[in-house]
């Protein structure tokens, strides 16, 4: 028996560190990808928080601005 393998295209990975998966941020962020555009993407336990591997860059640079907003609002509080 021959065994395959499936192999994805991946445009990058985030991880985000000090959140959890159950962040309601990240949970938030989650939800939102899914209601725009549905676009494939994974997430997995990293070594300082959860990880997240996109299929489309513009997928990834979406998460990276939503990363970056946030750090900003938390640096202002």
């Amino acid at each position: 028996m021959v065994k395959r393998r499936k192999e994805e295209e991946i445009a990058g990975i985030l991880e985000f560190e000090g959140r959890s998966s159950e962040d309601p941020e990240f949970l938030r962020w989650l939800a939102d990808h899914k209601a725009q555009n549905g676009g494939k993407i994974r997430v997995s336990k990293g070594a300082r928080g959860p990880r997240v591997m996109f299929a489309k860059e513009a997928d990834m640079v979406l998460w990276k601005g939503w990363s970056e907003k946030d750090l900003k609002a938390k640096k202002q509080a």
